[in-house]
């Protein structure tokens, strides 16, 4: 705006300046237009910049009244995306599951060595066992969803264990405010770990509807313990789901073992672990309840751990 009044300014002095050598009516008329120019031009050039360059006038004022339903499809997209690469974290080469890498190599189990392990994130110590683990629920979400697309075998929390794996009592406390964390964030509301019959017969880890059977691993087993983590200095809680063992045709669980001739997978596996010294107590039943095999006595035939009471509720080493 402010250059076309300028150039017409120009054209009326030009204008102006070639009929003013004589006095006429287009000398005249060139000298109001001349005039109008500068005068009459000066309000709207004024008014131009008031509208196009005012800092202090509110743009934004007046809210929208669109709806999240309009919101566009891309939109929604970009910011689903957002939230989730803020909440998730690369599952599959975290501290956790590069340690563990020791005890999957080393134990028995017989596809352990190629199975597929998501983790925790690294320990922060300033923040709580609970802070901590509350970081993976995001990503434990996505694991329990994923496990049966990819294959995937397990999810490994790794706890430091300087402080969780000084004796079995500590750990059973540690393993039981970890999957309290899981339990009270249970997207389908189970919330497993609030369960009065824990210690009994029929009671699972659930998580989103996925069963999982868990094992654990502490500094304090000895070599002789089918949870020896391989002089490893941190504790484990795997969480297989038991989708993972339908994948592998593990087949259904029985006390019985073919010891001199194995058959089945499960066999090999019993076999292997007692041929290593670190053969695990095998029931004559499979009802039996669950959670006693989370974490283990130190001896095999040692009283079970019930690592699911507070330790202010029950008395360790009683049954």
């Amino acid at each position: 705006m402010v250059r076309i009044v300028t150039v017409v300014r120009v054209t009326f002095l030009v204008i102006f300046l070639c009929t003013s050598l004589v006095i006429s009516w287009t000398s005249v008329i060139a000298l109001i237009a001349l005039l109008g120019s500068l005068f009459g031009l000066k309000d709207n050039v004024q008014n131009s910049k008031d509208t196009h360059f005012d800092s202090k006038k509110n743009l934004l004022k007046g809210k929208p009244k669109t709806e999240l339903e309009d919101v566009s499809p891309e939109v929604l997209q970009k910011i689903h995306k957002d939230v989730y690469d803020l909440v998730t974290y690369d599952a599959e080469n975290t501290d956790s599951v590069l340690d563990f890498e020791v005890i999957k190599q080393n134990t028995e189990c017989v596809f352990a060595k190629r199975a597929k392990v998501w983790g925790s994130p690294s320990w922060r110590d300033e923040l709580t066992l609970e802070e901590n683990v509350y970081r993976s629920v995001p990503t434990f979400l996505k694991f329990v969803n994923l496990c049966p697309v990819l294959g995937l075998d397990g999810f490994v929390y790794r706890l430091p264990g300087g402080k969780f794996g000084t004796d079995v009592q500590t750990f059973g406390q540690a393993v039981r405010r970890t999957l309290t964390v899981l339990s009270n964030h249970d997207p389908r509301g189970q919330h497993c770990m609030d369960q009065t019959y824990i210690g009994q017969k029929g009671w699972v880890f659930e998580f989103n509807g996925v069963t999982c059977f868990i094992t654990t691993f502490a500094p304090f087993y000895p070599e002789n313990s089918s949870r020896y983590g391989f002089e490893s200095k941190d504790c484990y809680i795997f969480l297989q789901p038991e989708v993972s063992f339908a994948q592998h045709d593990l087949g259904p669980d029985t006390p019985h073992t073919n010891w001199v001739d194995p058959k089945t997978m499960r066999d090999r596996i019993r076999v292997a672990y007692a041929n290593s010294g670190r053969e695990y107590l095998i029931r004559d039943t499979v009802y039996y309840p669950m959670s006693h095999d989370v974490v283990k006595p130190i001896g095999r035939d040692d009283e079970i751990v019930k690592w699911w009471i507070k330790d202010d509720d029950k008395n360790w080493s009683r049954t």
